[in-house]
């Protein structure tokens, strides 16, 4: 993968235009506290507060959010309030006393409807753990302001003006609601990026004085000027900041559901939330109560201070790998949820993973030990760290030697660089028990640029880039593509429908005669298996056994296949009086599983058949494995089941391994068989391969026979037996009842398998 020299040069450095705004806001509204009440000063009050509205649209059109329509929506919300601002102002320069309510009331509260539809467009993606927590903080808040606020309103207000009354109960409750909905939308985002903070401290600067002003209002205490005042203009100037915060597009909540560990942190910030309102509550209670508000409160805090550390252990445990320290599975998961949500909708950044696995890291398990393989994953893990680009990169160990990359905000060419430093730094070599171990590693690699992506699929993705790597000649990077995405969506179609298809029987079994040249005779069925899909018919075993075998599920395949042939023998003993000798093919994967040998009894001895009624076809590769011949085959062999070697001659050949005789037959491959007749050197090598069978006592079984040049030839070079579409092609069971009762040679074979004089 090619990586770009400068690929990690700094970024330009952000706008803190929204901090200027604060600041200059935050100037003009302590000025209209401190300054004297005038004319100049009553409209500095509406001024910084239209401040806000104009910000927020600013920010909206600048930033281009994903979810513009709730920013939009908040911005409205301070613009309708802005204007009942003004009007309050105009009252105030002609020195009209203003009803209640009045106009400003009723934009006041289409301001909070519509803050509130916005902070529910905001956090309409928000997870159960974050709507619990938000409750947490303001149920005791509601509960505060109908003890403080509403009811002693409802009490001693009978009299007044009923839309009076409800205008001033339904703005703080608005605001409440809307502060419910800021609260888990910025719980959901985990407050991690200033655009949350300044949001939900704008929603409680502007809840607070609306509480109180319900009272003040109707109780004629408000005074312009004081503290409320204050909030209120904080409100704009906080929500105005979180708009034109460079971070603000990142503002999003998850669009899947990530595992929320309560960590400290968060705990603390909720808890603390809780004990400042019974702090509240206590210090306003009044009698024999407010020893009961301190005894609440005092056990609060001592079950915080109590529930503080084991908190902190399981919050540990549930996200850290306990060997290297790193984030397990679980925190990449959460994290690379909100990288995912923190994606602006332009693409102009993207989110990285690096799936990387150590090349033959087993062998250092095997030789070493697993104490030496787990020195070897941490300085492997310290590598990684060293690798990446900051803290802004979360390096991640999912078990074993396997190691995921995040890296949010990141670019091609940084991914590159990243994927290079690492296939080129791991060949350093590393002393393990005064071993010298050369490790190296394959790396997969993923990105995206939509923030709708599923992590765990994502996950897959850079796995199957990975192993794409390691067959590509290990120590390298791959970078997945269209392609590796398609072949993916496909193998795990593959794999619903193929477990599908084992569990309802639609495998079926075709058989492939093997003739006797010397007699005519029926030497052996080979059993081909085919699937009947529901969609693409007909399939044959190139286009599902592999996959069987990479999933683990060929074991399951070869029962069902083992089945079926006795099953059929069992019909042409009651029909012939005899059993067919049927070959089965087996996965090499296979013969290194103990239960092989039991399966293959346990499956003759309950359909009743011999073990010679049984060849069991294996491909070179098992040569190569010497427990393999000596366990599996061997053990098979002593119980009576011939083994024959297929594809002969395309494989690992060993003529040592074959000298072993942990064989029965030899199948020479189709390849060299077809075109014998007219090539001299390949008729020397079928010559050659079958003395070098009969050498070993073995029977040599040609495959792809489809003329009868080609047969009689095999015959004239001492060929035992030939399959082929000469005599016929892979058939049912039934059919191969009909080709036996037309075939009164066939039934010759009855008896064990024959051995080479």
């Amino acid at each position: 993968m090619p990586a770009t020299s400068g690929a990690l040069s700094t970024a330009p450095r952000p706008s803190r235009a929204w901090l200027w705004f604060l600041l200059a806001g935050s100037v003009v509204a302590a000025a209209y506290i401190v300054l004297p009440t005038n004319q100049f000063t009553n409209w500095l009050f509406p001024a910084v507060n239209s401040s806000g509205a104009v910000a927020a649209i600013i920010g909206v059109r600048r930033n281009r959010p994903r979810n513009r329509s709730a920013w939009w929506m908040l911005a409205v919300a301070l613009s309708l309030s802005a204007a009942g601002d003004i009007i309050f102002a105009g009252y105030d320069l002609f020195n009209a006393e203003a009803p209640f309510p009045s106009v400003a009331d009723i934009l006041y509260i289409g301001a909070h409807l519509l803050a509130a539809a916005a902070v529910v467009r905001l956090s309409h993606h928000a997870g159960r753990d974050s709507m619990l927590e938000a409750g947490v903080l303001t149920v005791p808040l509601a509960l505060q302001y109908w003890i403080h606020i509403i009811s002693p309103t409802l009490r001693d207000q009978n009299g007044s003006n009923a839309l009076a009354v409800l205008v001033a109960v339904v703005t703080p409750v608005g605001t409440l609601i809307v502060l419910f909905g800021a609260l888990r939308a910025g719980l959901s985002m985990e407050m991690r990026k200033w655009p949350a903070r300044l949001l939900v401290a704008g929603m409680v600067a502007w809840f607070i004085p609306d509480a109180y002003y319900a009272t003040a209002s109707l109780n004629g205490t408000y005074n312009a000027g004081g503290w409320m005042d204050l909030g209120w203009m904080l409100m704009p100037l906080l929500l105005g900041a979180a708009a034109l915060h460079p971070q603000m597009p990142q503002l999003n909540v998850p669009l899947h559901v990530s595992t929320n560990i309560l960590s400290v942190r968060r705990y603390l910030m909720v808890i603390a939330g809780v004990l400042a309102l019974d702090a509240y509550a206590a210090f306003t209670t009044h009698g024999p109560h407010r020893l009961v508000s301190f005894a609440v409160l005092a056990s609060g805090f001592l079950a915080a201070a109590r529930i503080r550390r084991p908190l902190s252990d399981m919050g540990r445990r549930a996200t850290r790998d306990g060997l290297t320290g790193l984030p397990n599975r679980t925190e990449l998961v959460r994290r690379l949820t909100f990288a995912l949500a923190e994606l602006p909708a332009d693409g102009s950044s993207k989110v990285a993973l690096l799936f990387c696995d150590l090349d033959r890291f087993k062998d250092v398990n095997d030789s070493l030990g697993h104490a030496a393989g787990d020195r070897m994953l941490i300085t492997i893990a310290e590598r990684i760290v060293a690798s990446v680009r900051d803290d802004r990169d979360v390096v991640a160990r999912l078990g074993g030697d396997e190691f995921v990359i995040l890296m949010p905000d990141a670019t091609d060419e940084a991914t590159d660089l990243v994927a290079q430093r690492l296939v080129t730094t791991f060949t350093d070599p590393i002393m393990i028990d005064g071993t010298e171990v050369f490790p190296s590693v394959s790396v997969g690699v993923r990105t995206t640029d939509d923030y709708r992506a599923d992590p765990s699929v994502l996950l897959n993705e850079a796995d199957a880039a990975m192993y794409r790597a390691k067959s590509g000649g290990r120590g390298r990077a791959e970078r997945f593509d269209d392609r590796y995405a398609a072949e993916a969506s496909a193998r795990l179609r593959l794999d619903a429908e193929l477990r599908h298809a084992l569990a309802n029987d639609e495998l079926t079994c075709v058989f492939h005669p093997e003739i006797d040249l010397t007699s005519g005779s029926l030497y052996a069925l080979e059993a081909l298996v085919r699937w009947q899909h529901p969609t693409r018919g007909l399939l044959s075993p190139d286009e599902f056994v592999p996959h069987a075998e990479a999933v683990g599920l060929v074991g399951i395949l070869f029962e069902q296949v083992l089945d079926q042939v006795l099953t059929a023998q069992d019909g042409w003993l009651i029909e012939f009086g005899w059993r067919p000798t049927v070959a089965v093919n087996v996965s090499p994967r296979q013969l290194t599983n103990s239960r092989l040998v039991q399966v293959v009894l346990a499956a003759l001895e309950a359909h009743g058949a011999p073990p010679s009624a049984l060849i069991l076809e294996v491909t070179e590769t098992a040569l190569v494995d010497d427990t393999v011949m000596t366990g599996t085959l061997a053990e098979l062999r002593r119980h009576g089941v011939a083994v024959a070697v297929d594809d002969f001659g395309t494989g690992y050949s060993s003529v040592s391994r074959l000298a072993d005789r942990h064989w029965d037959a030899l199948k020479i491959d189709r390849s060299f068989v077809a075109g014998i007749t007219g090539d001299p050197a390949r008729e020397g090598v079928v010559r050659a391969m079958i003395a070098l069978a009969h050498a070993l006592r073995l029977r040599a079984i040609a495959e792809g026979v489809e003329d009868e040049p080609t047969l009689q030839m095999l015959r004239d070079l001492g060929c035992d037996a030939a399959q082929g579409y000469l005599f016929t092609v892979p058939v049912d069971a039934a059919e191969i009842s009909r080709m036996i009762l037309k075939s009164p040679e066939w039934n010759a074979v009855g008896t064990p398998l024959p051995s080479v004089a």
